[in-house]
């Protein structure tokens, strides 16, 4: 699964996945510079597997859900966070 952001988003983004999921978020330029680094409150829950930033400034950063239970993942510091994914990891799909 692959979303996308944009600074005309949202800066909070949910998602609800199955354990072993794969999602690749691809944040486009920044016009105040790059994107900081991704943290994600429970390594757990879900890993963050590759980042990477291309020539033009977007960044792709891919995650596995691991287990079930809820994750933050935050670009940013945690008390001013540029961008943050609500990843709910669930057993069986959810509406």
């Amino acid at each position: 699964m692959t979303i996308t952001h944009g600074s005309a988003n949202a800066a909070v983004r949910r998602l609800c996945v199955r354990p072993g999921s794969t999602v690749t978020v691809v944040l486009e330029p920044r016009p105040k510079g790059s994107w900081p680094a991704p943290h994600a409150s429970s390594p757990m829950l879900a890993t963050i597997t590759s980042t990477a930033t291309g020539q033009d400034g977007a960044s792709r950063v891919t995650l596995r859900a691991a287990r079930t239970g809820s994750v933050t993942i935050t670009w940013g510091t945690t008390g001013a966070p540029v961008f943050t994914l609500q990843l709910d990891v669930a057993a069986y799909p959810v509406q």
